[in-house]
């Protein structure tokens, strides 16, 4: 086995990546990383912007590694652990093509930009009324009565999920969130299974609810594909529900989160952003650089490969580091600085190729709205205090206490 250079799960890792990533751009581009977590067998780490834009769209690296090697040289699913592992196999997030291209193109229509642009003004109103219901002179959670709400409600909306029940998909989604990171344990893989079989039975009903009375969303489209041409299986059509809820709610929160955190220390470019003094699109592309809510991205090599002058061997599993791509001082000079005078455009928060993320559009308009409101709403970001999540591909807060 290679020798390990990246350890995610060290305590400083976990309270600051960065410094490691800037030493293994250097030293080890292409660096080998293992944890001691249940079915986890280590990866390569690819932490330069180069290296990583170009891997996440060669061919070579895919996600169904079930394809590619034979059921013996799987490790057997345990049995708690199926329900979990049986919804995600039909996510379009874990499939390649053709499939891939099949479950993607059925949900493409509302993630264009085109269309999630009619979807600026009720983000709007929705945030507004969430700020105005903050209670002003007190401190306040940010993540748990702001960031996290507000992005539940807006994917949820897609979906047709009614207002009274969106606490308990958060609550669900979370558990499957942390059921399926590096940092994960049998006792959360357990009750991310439970949750699974929970909401996959809570769309089945929304589901039928739906076929009765259409509402015109997300979910009816996904319905129309299943009912009428076969282009979804059940099974498909209730996974993708929930996928669209565990990738659509969870960067958009923690970007949110994240940014307030980094604007907080800041002060200068939160001047800049309160002032007018730049484009809303042109901030958002530099906080998503700056602290990137998911910082790796992995896949399966399907056949040997070289990347970045290190040979990669065909099943093994490989971390394209968003993260450290977004801080390659090759592509941003002086990357450890929030700058909303750089261009950021090529910033990677929301992956490459066929894989990226197909919500970065309505992510983007999210984000967009919120900031302008919070910059006009906030005129001091002072932070009482913070508690990061626990998790290593999505790195986010678990609190931010603001006082208002």
């Amino acid at each position: 086995m290679p020798v390990t250079l990246f350890h995610p799960l060290a305590a400083e890792n976990r309270a600051d990546p960065y410094p490691t990533y800037a030493r293994l751009r250097e030293t080890a581009p292409v660096a080998w990383s293992s944890a001691p977590v249940p079915g986890f067998w280590g990866f390569w780490f690819v932490s330069r912007h180069a290296d990583v834009s170009a891997g996440l769209k060669d061919n070579r690296f895919g996600r169904e590694i079930a394809r590619l090697l034979p059921p013996e040289a799987l490790p057997p699913v345990p049995a708690h652990e199926r329900p979990l592992m049986a919804m995600i196999s039909h996510w379009m997030l874990f499939k390649d093509p053709p499939d891939h291209g099949r479950l993607r193109r059925l949900a493409a229509p509302v993630f264009a930009p085109r269309a999630v642009a009619g979807q600026r003004p009720a983000i709007e109103r929705l945030a507004a009324r969430m700020v105005d219901q903050l209670p002003a002179g007190t401190v306040v959670d940010m993540v748990g009565e702001f960031a996290y709400p507000l992005a539940i409600d807006v994917v949820s909306d897609l979906l047709g999920v009614p207002e009274g029940d969106r606490p308990l998909i958060r609550d669900w989604v979370r558990a499957i969130t942390a059921a399926l990171d590096v940092i994960r344990t049998e006792e959360s893989i357990r009750i991310g299974a439970e949750r699974a079989v929970e909401l996959s039975a809570y769309f089945a009903d929304l589901v039928e609810m739906h076929r009765r009375q259409p509402r015109g969303d997300l979910l009816d489209l996904l319905i129309e594909a299943r009912d009428q041409d076969g282009r979804l299986s059940e099974e498909e059509l209730l996974s993708a529900c929930i996928l669209f809820l565990f990738a659509g709610h969870e960067a958009s929160a923690q970007l949110v989160a994240n940014g307030l955190l980094a604007l907080s220390e800041a002060p200068e470019a939160h001047a800049r952003l309160r002032a007018g003094q730049v484009e809303m699109p042109l901030a958002v592309a530099e906080l998503l650089r700056f602290t990137s809510p998911q910082q790796i991205a992995f896949r399966y090599a399907l056949e040997d490969a070289e990347l970045g002058g290190t040979m990669i061997r065909k099943g093994q599993t490989v971390g394209f580091g968003l993260g450290a791509a977004n801080r390659d001082p090759r592509v941003f000079p002086d990357p450890d600085r929030l700058d909303f005078g750089r261009e950021a455009a090529r910033q990677l928060a929301f992956g490459a190729g066929i894989h990226s993320c197909i919500g970065a559009p309505l992510a983007r308009i999210e984000a967009e709205a919120t900031f302008a409101l919070l910059a006009r709403r906030l005129p001091r970001l002072d932070v009482a205090a913070l508690e990061r999540q626990d998790g290593v591909i999505v790195r986010g807060l678990a609190r931010l206490d603001l006082r208002l």
